[in-house]
């Protein structure tokens, strides 16, 4: 859930441009506290997101970035390859 939730951060801010951690928490359906810690998660793996203090401030991703996301229409699953097909192999461990 929480890459899903991730990736949903960073199309909204690719969407809407500058947000406060209230308007996400609202949109996400989630708490201020768990936006702020996947803000930090984004800037950890790389996304250029940063802050804007004061009145009208809120978080951005950097101006010019493209994320290779488009959304969930846009994903395309790969091909499958040839051969047989296989079953998956399930562990059972005391």
């Amino acid at each position: 859930m929480r890459a899903g939730r991730l990736v949903s951060l960073m199309l909204l801010l690719q969407r809407r441009g500058r947000m406060t951690a209230a308007e996400i928490a609202e949109e996400l359906e989630v708490s201020v506290r768990t936006v702020l810690r996947d803000l930090d998660e984004l800037s950890g793996a790389g996304v250029p997101v940063y802050a804007t203090r004061g009145p009208g401030g809120g978080f951005q991703l950097l101006e010019g970035y493209e994320p290779e996301l488009t959304g969930p229409s846009g994903w395309q699953p790969r091909a499958r390859r040839p051969g047989r097909a296989r079953r998956a192999a399930v562990l059972i461990t005391r």
